[in-house]
């Protein structure tokens, strides 16, 4: 998913370390801002050729990123996948009008980037990994890319992002998709043990990777500067997840707020990541004095640290995730989580001690959970200290970055080992 933070900062990770990156894009979408060191193969219509040629460096047939105007090696290069011949001219305008099915579920694809089209830069490439980041979007797409190239298929390694199993396997169209997915995977690797245990639940035959966080870790010199700023028992700011979608669930976690407002009245409550209803709503909130909330417009990562380094408490509620990269964020800037127990806060955390975890429908717990954490000094600052002893030890960027390079070694060793040969 060539859109997001998560991709970006995983492939900083391997930043000078000589692998030869390539990326398929999931949609037409552009890329996240500084996602660097990678190749991003675009399928391309004859119609778009001719502006493109422009660009075109004729040695390499590659073209660098028009946003930086960089040449350095570092930089992005993009470069086309030239048409099927059977579409022609006609190749956009079909493409707006069909999709391309990946599976019993139903999600699907624009055709220029569907399985068709993997698969035929696969056959160009031939690469020696397969690297799927996320199931629905990529996993799925890659698993029709391999029934259509049978045998010939290179080593896979899936990586679950979030909710990909825990909430999708409830729907029977996706259960059997994630089920052959998982059938034909050499390699799996997630976040969490959940996941791991669901994994095998649903049939991975492949082998399980050491699980850690895939956002890339966290600069502890940078976090240690900021956290220790304010104590955590000094500040007078409430952090709120802002998703309403098919997991978050913010509305329940305003209605949270209202109900122990008269605890709130010192505080400031911001709302990040915000949908429409749960923004008209923290208006309304605003609007009637119940509570002093205002809406975060996008940060960037270092200024979503920084707003957690001012924060007391954090609180996001929904029905599914895995562990939670911004609540990873809120301990290792001092704030103290209250994260419900859809997602695998509890492989991070100890209820009661360094957090809360609280039920996603449950509003009058979930309130009382934020007046303690508003109320009890003494709990908040010893949080602080428990889960920054845990950020040390186990969410160190340099750490992170090394288990991202011994999970690919490790995978290439035992390739070699079948081949007879060094990769």
């Amino acid at each position: 998913m060539q859109m997001s933070i998560h991709l970006a900062r995983w492939i900083k990770t391997l930043e000078g370390k000589g692998w030869d990156l390539h990326l398929f894009p999931v949609n037409y979408l552009p890329e996240i801002e500084g996602l660097r060191g990678v190749t991003i193969h675009r399928p391309m219509s004859r119609v778009q050729l001719p502006f493109l040629r422009k660009i075109l460096d004729r040695n390499s047939r590659t073209f660098r990123q028009l946003r930086t105007g960089s040449t350095e090696p570092s930089a992005c290069a993009i470069k086309p996948i030239l048409p099927l011949p059977f579409l022609g001219e006609l190749e956009p305008y079909i493409d707006r009008m069909f999709r391309t099915r990946l599976g019993e579920s139903g999600t699907a694809a624009p055709l220029l980037y569907g399985p068709h089209m993997l698969a035929r830069l696969i056959r160009q490439l031939r690469p020696h990994l397969i690297h799927s980041m996320e199931f629905q979007h990529a996993g799925y797409r890659v698993l029709q890319a391999k029934e259509l190239l049978g045998g010939s298929f290179p080593a896979w390694l899936a990586t679950n992002w979030g909710s990909d199993i825990y909430y999708y396997q409830r729907f029977d169209g996706h259960r059997r998709q994630i089920q052959r997915l998982l059938e034909n995977i050499d390699y799996y690797s997630c976040e969490c043990q959940r996941d791991v245990r669901l994994a095998r639940d649903l049939g991975l035959k492949g082998k399980a990777m050491p699980t850690f966080p895939n956002a890339g870790g966290i600069d502890l010199a940078f976090a240690e500067e900021f956290r220790s700023r304010a104590q955590t028992s000094l500040r007078k700011l409430i952090v709120v997840k802002g998703y309403q979608h098919f997991a978050g669930r913010a509305m329940t976690a305003l209605d949270a707020l209202e109900r122990c407002a008269d605890a709130l009245h010192s505080f400031e409550v911001v709302l990040f990541s915000v949908s429409q209803e749960v923004a008209r709503r923290a208006r309304e909130l605003q609007r009637t004095g119940t509570l002093n909330v205002w809406i975060a417009e996008y940060l960037p990562h270092e200024q979503m640290l920084r707003l957690h380094s001012r924060a007391r408490v954090y609180l996001a509620v929904s029905i599914s995730d895995a562990i939670s990269t911004s609540m990873l964020e809120t301990i290792a800037m001092g704030a103290f989580p209250i994260q419900t127990n859809t997602s695998c806060c509890d492989e991070w955390i100890t209820d009661g001690e360094s957090g809360f975890i609280v039920d996603p429908d449950d509003v009058e717990g979930i309130a009382e959970c934020v007046r303690m954490a508003v109320t009890d000094d003494k709990l908040v600052d010893c949080a602080a200290e428990l889960n920054w002893a845990t950020v040390q030890k186990r969410l160190d960027q340099r750490e992170v970055a090394r288990q991202v390079h011994d999970l690919y070694e490790s995978i290439f060793g035992e390739l070699s080992k079948q081949c007879g040969k060094s990769l």
